[in-house]
């Protein structure tokens, strides 16, 4: 078994923690925009789940009211919502579930943190990714459909677990983020998530808080430990 082999199914080891079964929740569950985005358009594509009937949607903002209809497909959703400046309160309902969330519309001078889609949600082509419609990807996997615009990053002797398992969602929100590289998390939030282990918080603190990514290559690389 070589090396590489070997820090693939490392890899997978730590992504059965990543991926295992969030705590119980509604099954009603926007996707995007996550709750708390902040905004820089209108009128946005909200993204969800768990869609039991029709799905209504009301805005209230600081001085208007909007209602939208969710496009269903299975239990997929989505819907164009309009947005006021400030805060905005979203209530999703479908059937008798509901979830409520906030979104902040700032029509200009748009902080850096503020939420951003994914290129092909912004374009609103979802069949790019979602090419048996929308929630479903089968039978296309997942490294599939990102490397049909994507450069695979597999050409190292060693990979990092998602990308050798093709899962590059561990990482990347395939529908939009807050967050630079559209990462799910910010960047030392999301590398503990698999390597919370006492001697990575030891190195972390060691290194002089440097961000990971500053000595180690996210997708791949030649030398041990994924040093650049």
């Amino acid at each position: 078994m070589g090396r590489r082999t070997l820090l693939v199914l490392a890899g997978a080891v730590c992504l059965a923690g990543a991926l295992a079964p969030a705590p119980a929740r509604a099954e009603l569950h926007v996707l995007a925009p996550p709750d708390g985005a902040v905004l820089g358009r209108t009128p946005v594509t909200v993204i969800g789940t768990g869609a039991a009937a029709a799905v209504e949607i009301t805005v209230t903002g600081e001085k208007s009211v909007a209602t939208a209809s969710g496009k269903i497909s299975g239990k997929a959703f989505t819907a164009e919502v309009q947005l006021s400046p400030g805060e905005n309160i979203v209530l999703v309902k479908s059937g008798e579930q509901s979830q409520r969330i906030t979104y902040t519309y700032v029509p200009k001078d748009l902080p850096a943190g503020a939420y951003r889609f994914h290129p092909p949600v912004e374009e609103g082509d979802c069949k790019s990714c979602h090419p048996q419609g929308v929630g479903r990807t089968y039978p296309v996997s997942e490294a599939k459909l990102c490397n049909s615009c994507h450069d695979p990053k597999t050409g190292a002797k060693r990979l990092h677990g998602p990308l050798g398992t093709g899962t590059c969602s561990v990482c990347h929100d395939p529908h939009g983020s807050s967050n630079p590289k559209f990462l799910v998390l910010n960047v030392r939030a999301l590398c503990v998530q698999c390597h919370a282990q006492t001697r990575s918080q030891t190195h972390i603190q060691k290194s002089g808080d440097k961000k990971c990514p500053e000595c180690h290559d996210p997708h791949g690389s030649d030398k041990q430990y994924l040093l650049r």
